[in-house]
């Protein structure tokens, strides 16, 4: 999340938004969605890092989760929050921390490039930078709770493409399907051949997570 807020703000603030854009207000809402952003993700930090240097209160949220859960549930929660306890020791360790925040922002520059090479290959006028913008639009895209991200994915593109960068509905729409099927088909066929060469298949999967299941009720 910091590493998209990061490229989204250059976008904003150093690389020239305006050119293309052919919606002011949309993309006056989208100035203030990334500046809510970074104060989000600001104060996330500064909250992950009281919680990493006060355990103690993770625990009490942890009695607290049940007290006014039923049992199976507040189990499953203090499980979850002591998982994230251990997960915050990065958070006190800035130089491990900013390692991780420098390895990935190559990873979302690769995906921004595959963003602005379909798009680009739709004939549609964005800059590479303008592919920063995309990706932030996308984020929330994904994070709709849909199958597969089918809809979210597409109507965020479309938006981002056809309010900032011109492009006609019909070719925006059309990108979208083949940025999709580039950015989720071949992962999903990476992930199979793997899940073959482990000798797993989806239904093995299937039995070891309803056994997981039985094992955490036990």
């Amino acid at each position: 999340t910091i590493t998209v807020v990061m490229l989204f703000t250059s976008y904003l603030l150093v690389f020239d938004p305006g050119v293309g854009a052919a919606d002011a207000a949309t993309f006056r809402q989208v100035k203030l969605g990334g500046a809510l952003a970074a104060v989000f993700c600001l104060v996330l930090l500064v909250v992950l890092f009281f919680l990493a240097g006060h355990p103690g209160t993770l625990e009490r949220l942890t009695l607290g989760l049940g007290r006014v859960l039923p049992p199976r549930l507040s189990e499953g929660a203090g499980r979850l929050v002591r998982t994230f306890a251990q997960g915050l020791a990065i958070v006190r360790q800035p130089a491990r921390l900013l390692a991780a925040i420098a390895l990935s922002l190559p990873l979302w520059l690769a995906i921004a490039l595959g963003i602005w090479l379909v798009t680009r290959a739709f004939h549609i006028e964005m800059p590479f930078t303008g592919s920063f913008l995309i990706v932030a639009l996308l984020v929330v895209g994904v994070a709709v709770p849909t199958p597969g991200a089918v809809g979210g994915f597409h109507y965020f593109y479309r938006l981002g493409v056809t309010a900032f960068f011109a492009a006609s509905s019909d070719r925006a729409v059309g990108a979208a399907l083949v940025l999709h099927a580039v950015s989720f088909v071949p992962v999903a066929i990476a992930g199979l051949v793997l899940l073959a060469h482990e000798g797993l298949s989806l239904s093995r999967l299937g039995a070891l997570a309803r056994t997981s299941d039985a094992e955490g009720a036990a």
